[in-house]
């Protein structure tokens, strides 16, 4: 996804350049780093206990504890390097149940997993106890300014075969997508679709088309082997949000599905 347009020209792919460029949205990838030592208090991370205000519990699902996914500091969004919805400044944090791993579209999954957001100083958050098998592996997060592609978009265009191949191995690229903005990297039918259509009831499938445009990726989370973060056969995980419920801070209004092969 970084720099995949640069990478055309070494596929032999370069006369679809401007074609990609009409289908790209820029985007927030997010990469995994080995800590150098124990990481500050509203660090941003994939895995390991969460940072929480003093007094406040971990999220829970039928008496057991979410997982923490990622927690994200905003304020380290600016290295990317490029204009975002995000406050300047807080704490995102993203909850799933492992264990169980809802799809997210029924009303019956609402509890297994949350998007909690803090606005407060990081330095006064606390560490969280929790058990070792609710946990996955640890590792810092960074983040660089990177391109998505519609897809979708994309699979309807009367490209050459050999060369739609192509194109998606670049996409595909062999590493786990984690990502804030842009498009999703769906697996199955365009994520906001489903969102729509699943998560806000929107019945007609056309109309569940028109309304993706209100939503903005908040992040996803692809399957990682380095993680121990397996969703369904190979999934991904898309936190999405409406743009009025963004501008808002309305975190809790979040939706939640999962797509796997």
């Amino acid at each position: 996804m970084v720099n995949l347009v640069d990478k055309l020209a070494g596929q032999g792919l370069e006369q679809y350049t401007e074609l990609i460029r009409k289908l790209s949205a820029r985007c927030i990838s997010i990469q995994k780093e080995d800590a150098a030592g124990p990481l500050a208090p509203g660090a941003s991370k994939f895995g390991g206990a969460p940072d929480l205000p003093p007094g406040t519990d971990i999220p829970g699902s039928d008496g057991r504890p979410l997982t923490l996914l990622a927690q994200i500091n905003l304020s380290d969004l600016e290295i990317a390097g490029i204009a975002h919805p995000f406050p300047a400044r807080g704490i995102l944090s993203f909850y799933y149940d492992i264990e169980e791993q809802p799809w997210g579209g029924d009303e019956e999954d609402r509890n297994g997993w949350r998007v909690m957001f803090y606005e407060g100083d990081p330095a006064e958050l606390e560490r969280a106890e929790v058990p070792e098998d609710r946990m996955l592996p640890e590792y810092a997060a960074s983040f660089e300014a990177a391109e998505s592609i519609d897809a979708d978009e994309l699979i309807d265009l009367d490209i050459d075969d050999d060369d739609a191949e192509g194109i998606f191995e670049l996409l595909e690229n062999g590493e786990p997508k984690h990502q804030m903005l842009g498009f999703p990297f769906a697996v199955q039918n365009p994520v906001f679709m489903e969102t729509a259509h699943y998560c806000d009831g929107v019945e007609d499938w056309d109309e569940a088309e028109k309304a993706a445009d209100d939503y903005v990726l908040l992040f996803q989370m692809d399957s990682d082997d380095d993680l121990d973060a397996m969703w369904g056969d190979m999934g991904i995980l898309y936190f999405s949000i409406k743009k009025e419920d963004l501008e808002a801070e309305r975190f809790d209004r979040t939706k939640m599905i999962m797509q796997c092969s």
